[in-house]
């Protein structure tokens, strides 16, 4: 993996949304794009072109979740009114921005940086994404799951 780069592990079926797009758009692009790359379960936030930050399937249902639990219990009577409360919770805060929920401390790396590297600046950020970034464009994703397929490679067993 030492002469691997994030090149080699770079994936360029990334779905980009603007940053101000609302979240239910970013949710409906997000269900579509699974169906054809179920490993892929993140899409890029843009403004103005340059990117901005993550939204992937978790971020989104957490910060959905908290948002929506949050106002839910601020407002509701108790059990009898709690489920309608919460969908309607939903509902706002899935009229919120893309920018609003998306992850901006993901990385950010080159297309020559090396996959071990990009490796290690993912486990200090805790995020399964790496973004490839050339100048100010957005290339693509180097997801978790394809480093795991190049380190499986390399430590396979000889024979």
């Amino acid at each position: 993996m030492i002469s691997k780069r994030a090149f080699d592990a770079l994936r360029t079926d990334v779905v980009a949304v603007d940053a101000e797009e609302e979240l239910s758009a970013v949710a409906d692009k997000l269900r579509d794009h699974l169906k054809k790359s179920p490993d892929m379960d993140a899409v890029a936030v843009m403004r103005r072109s340059r990117f901005w930050g993550v939204v992937s399937l978790r971020t989104l249902l957490a910060d959905i979740n908290d948002c929506a639990l949050e106002a839910s219990l601020r407002t509701s009577l108790g059990d009898d009114d709690f489920e309608e409360t919460y969908r309607a919770a939903c509902r706002h805060c899935m009229s919120r921005k893309a920018a609003e929920a998306a992850r901006r401390d993901i990385p950010r790396v080159a297309p020559s940086d090396p996959l071990h590297l990009v490796l290690d600046a993912m486990i200090k950020a805790d995020s399964r994404f790496a973004a490839v970034i050339e100048g100010e464009r957005l290339l693509g994703f180097v997801p978790l799951g394809e480093i795991f397929r190049e380190l499986r490679l390399e430590c396979a067993p000889a024979g």
